[in-house]
């Protein structure tokens, strides 16, 4: 973690936030006791679809899980996450790499002498604007891996820890929740027989809308916390390493290897976005063509092989307890499903969403995918068994099945940041040193326009009948 700057104390907090995983075993705690509690439910599931049958809603025998089930669940939790750990782990070394190899900073370094006092105002909305679309276009939570990159560029502006997160975090999971190629609406679309990457103009504007309240509010907290370091929510901001004090009023160097290096950070991501749309590409191809990066990087940077490779291990293993939060995160859902009150959970909603106004049935789908996601935060989980769910309800009240898909991928996305089970929300906090508390008092007004805009753009969509 980045020095305090020696002219300001962190502020203190009478009540300590707590720390993710201990949110994440109350929750455990909390949910083992609701399958005592709840009455069991299942939907009939389609043998060869493996989808949720609608309307086969059915209750059943109880089946509780207690503690001692649930811990035992963890390690089958950890398990299950293998291909989500080797992305972390692969893309938490390849930019480990990168920083090493020194393309940060001379790429920051040389924009922010060429910018001078336009720095923050021109490289804070490019970096928004470019993580948007990589979130967009191919998002992954591996992404998270990135906010690394902006605590090198905090320090380099004299900014605070959330700054880094507004810049790389917060971006991309917004770029994601109308993203047009991502795996969740594409998964969606299948699965209401509609076709991939259809309904490619409305996104793209609810995207764009997105993308710029983001830009928007993260400049306009870096400019207000440049302006005024006292109107810093973390309380001080971090500190420039000394080594390059001495260097900020020369003209740095920036050479072709150094912008090569940044392409190759990026451009498995672009590549993966087009192979995901018209290839059917999944996270296996992504792994690749991160590695192929790294080992590109090694060559440009011309770095020793051992060297490299102890790099890139150092990189992977800070991903460690990151992927142990996750195997937690991944319990909630298991004792739901074991304890049979997932679908009693979905029953309940969807009865109450059917009941809505014809104007606000798109607007029930996504307040209620929004809190659903605050439990189980993994929208490919969330697809086979909600769509099902909601496409007799938009079907006879006349949504139509693209506002459907847009009104659960706005729910899947944009509560993502807040989600308190989210072991990417985890990650990124660890990787950015802010604690949960100091997050949200920054976070959620920002969270609450977007859902402003979600509710309007679908009000809108479907009250013009896109289809």
């Amino acid at each position: 973690m980045a020095e305090a700057s020696a002219a300001a104390t962190p502020r203190k907090h009478g009540i300590a936030v707590p720390h993710v995983l201990v949110l994440l075993i109350a929750l455990i705690v909390i949910v083992c006791g609701l399958t005592y509690v709840l009455p069991a439910g299942e939907y009939a599931i389609d043998p060869v679809t493996h989808l949720v049958v609608p309307n086969s809603f059915h209750y059943v025998e109880n089946t509780p899980v207690n503690l001692w089930q649930a811990l035992i669940m963890v390690t089958k939790g950890i398990a299950s996450q293998g291909v989500i750990f080797a992305l972390l782990f692969i893309m938490g070394g390849m930019i480990s790499v990168v920083i090493e190899s020194g393309a940060i900073n001379s790429v920051i370094n040389y924009s922010v002498w060429k910018l001078e006092d336009k720095s923050i105002r021109v490289l804070v909305p490019c970096i928004v604007v470019l993580m948007s679309v990589i979130g967009g276009l191919a998002g992954q939570d591996s992404l998270v891996a990135f906010v690394a990159v902006g605590m090198v560029l905090t320090r380099k502006l004299h900014l605070d820890k959330l700054a880094a997160l507004g810049m790389f975090y917060l971006p991309y999971i917004t770029g994601q929740a109308a993203g047009p190629t991502i795996a969740i609406i594409l998964m969606a679309q299948e699965t209401a027989g509609l076709p991939p990457v259809s309904g490619l103009g409305a996104r793209l504007l609810v995207w764009l809308v997105l993308t710029l309240l983001c830009v928007a509010y993260t400049t306009r907290y870096c400019l207000k916390i440049s302006r005024d370091p006292s109107k810093s929510i973390i309380g001080y901001m971090e500190k420039p390493d000394p080594k390059d004090a001495a260097a900020m009023n020369a003209k740095p160097e920036m050479g072709a290897k150094d912008l090569i290096t940044i392409a190759a950070m990026f451009v498995p991501f672009c590549v993966y976005a087009y192979g995901a749309a018209s290839k059917g590409w999944g996270f296996p191809q992504l792994l690749a063509f991160a590695l192929l990066a790294v080992f590109v990087i090694g060559i440009v940077q011309r770095m020793n092989v051992n060297k490299l490779a102890s790099v890139f291990v150092k990189g992977a293993a800070a991903m460690g307890g990151i992927c142990l939060m996750i195997g937690f995160a991944k319990v909630i859902g298991m004792v739901m499903v074991d304890g049979k009150i997932l679908h009693t959970f979905a029953y309940g909603a969807v009865q109450v969403i059917g009941g809505l106004h014809n104007s606000l049935v798109a607007t029930g789908i996504f307040i209620f995918t929004t809190l659903f996601n605050l439990l189980i935060p993994s929208g490919p989980a969330k697809v086979p068994m909600l769509i099902p769910l909601f496409i007799p309800v938009a079907d006879v009240l006349g949504v139509s099945r693209q506002v459907l898909c847009l009104a659960f991928q706005l729910g899947d996305g944009l509560s993502n940041c807040i989600t308190p089970v989210s072991a990417v929300l985890a990650a990124a906090m660890s990787l950015s040193g802010c604690n949960i508390g100091q997050w949200l008092k920054f976070v959620l007004p920002f969270v609450l326009t977007t859902f402003l805009v979600a509710i309007a753009a679908l009000t809108i969509l479907q009250s013009i009948g896109w289809a």
